[in-house]
């Protein structure tokens, strides 16, 4: 059963904590070239204000602000701040669960949001939220992925069955859909949003690099709060943690899907 109150913050145990801090910045060095370019493309520029939500690292925050200047402004919002640098100059970090906190009306000429709608059941809520707090004529960019090609190629075991596993897990105990990727642009234009594109993109997962690492340490951590009784009999999912950090190892992504379209004039 789906717990749409549960919060999508880290715990306090400090391995935690640094296990998801290694992996943001592992996910920043794996997306961010993308998310810049999509974001390049709606046009950012000096003085726009923009809101960069589920922000993790802050790396994307702290780019905007380069490209919006002394002139803009970048709210940065995050359940969990401990993983980002503090407010500073344009940059403005604020803690919000976007589950249950308002964004705003009216304020950013672009709202952003990377990997954050895919895992929460209020998805569709959070996206009319982001579309709300941007000004007529400003532009909403989600990124997310969708699992229909990564499940179609031969996955090899018992790694196939880890990733298998937990993520109907996350789907069942917390709303996570890994076919929301798909459903963006439509999510989008029947909104009434204008200038709705999209764009997929795959990457070969190989073991023990970012490319993959983004992924298994997310898999990785959750073993160490997971009760066993959640695998099948007999099933070791260390072994599988570690035939996907082999050299050999090498996957195709999920596809991640970015979609951007803009908020009519009035």
């Amino acid at each position: 059963m789906v717990d749409e109150s549960a919060s999508y913050r880290i715990n306090e145990d400090p391995d935690q904590v640094r296990r998801e801090q290694d992996r943001l910045r592992m996910l920043s060095r794996v997306a961010d070239g993308r998310t810049h370019r999509a974001l390049t493309e709606v046009g950012i520029a000096p003085a726009w204000h923009c809101c960069d939500i589920g922000s993790g690292a802050g790396t994307v925050a702290a780019w905007m602000a380069v490209q919006v200047g002394s002139s803009g402004r970048v709210v940065s919002l995050d359940v969990d701040t401990r993983f980002q640098p503090p407010s500073s100059g344009v940059i403005e970090v604020r803690t919000a669960d976007v589950t249950r906190d308002a964004i705003g009306t009216e304020l950013f000429d672009l709202v952003h949001a990377r990997a954050v709608l895919q895992h929460l059941a209020q998805r569709e809520a959070i996206l009319d939220k982001m579309i709300a707090a941007a000004k007529p004529g400003g532009w909403i960019v989600v990124n997310d992925v969708d699992w229909i090609q990564y499940d179609a190629q031969p996955v090899p075991e018992p790694f196939a069955t880890l990733s298998r596993v937990l993520r109907e897990l996350s789907s069942s105990q917390h709303g996570y859909d890994g076919t929301w990727g798909r459903m963006l642009v439509d999510a989008f234009t029947t909104r009434g949003l204008r200038e709705v594109n999209g764009r997929g993109e795959v990457w070969t997962m190989r073991g023990g690099t970012d490319s993959a690492e983004w992924y298994v340490s997310a898999l990785d951590r959750a073993l160490a709060v997971l009760p066993a009784e959640v695998f099948p009999a007999g099933f070791d999912p260390h072994a599988a943690i570690a035939q996907a950090r082999e050299p050999a190892f090498a996957i195709l992504s999920p596809i991640s899907i970015t979609a951007w379209g803009r908020k009519p004039e009035r």
